[in-house]
């Protein structure tokens, strides 16, 4: 078992939490926890990522019910657009949560230097 970290938690439980309730989480934590860098580092990550992600799929529901009213091949291409980009998005929180619980600092691609900016 590890140090605490300053929010009382075990540095790996807050860690996997960073990523349990997407960006949310990721931003309690990033505020929350003041010593322990992998922590910061997970939380910033999973608030660029997931809200990055969530984002997205906003737009996108938002661009479908307007292609609803407008233009209904448009709304079918981009309701298939916003399931494609959900169903990666769960993905990646599941590899995310199941590699962080194991130990594991999975870096993903150009997020991972944008939370190393803000945890340094």
């Amino acid at each position: 078992m590890t140090e605490p970290t300053s929010t009382g938690l075990d540095a790996r439980l807050a860690s996997v939490l960073c990523y349990a309730g997407w960006w949310v989480t990721g931003l309690v934590f990033l505020f929350a926890e003041r010593q322990d860098r992998g922590v910061r580092f997970h939380a910033a990550q999973s608030l660029l990522l997931f809200g990055l992600l969530s984002a997205v799929m906003f737009v996108s529901g938002g661009a479908s019910a307007v292609a609803f009213f407008v233009a209904r091949p448009s709304f079918q291409l981009l309701q298939v657009a916003g399931n494609v980009v959900w169903l990666f998005a769960v993905a990646l929180w599941l590899v995310l949560l199941l590699r962080t619980w194991r130990g594991d600092t999975w870096r993903v691609p150009f997020v991972a230097d944008l939370a190393d900016r803000i945890v340094g």
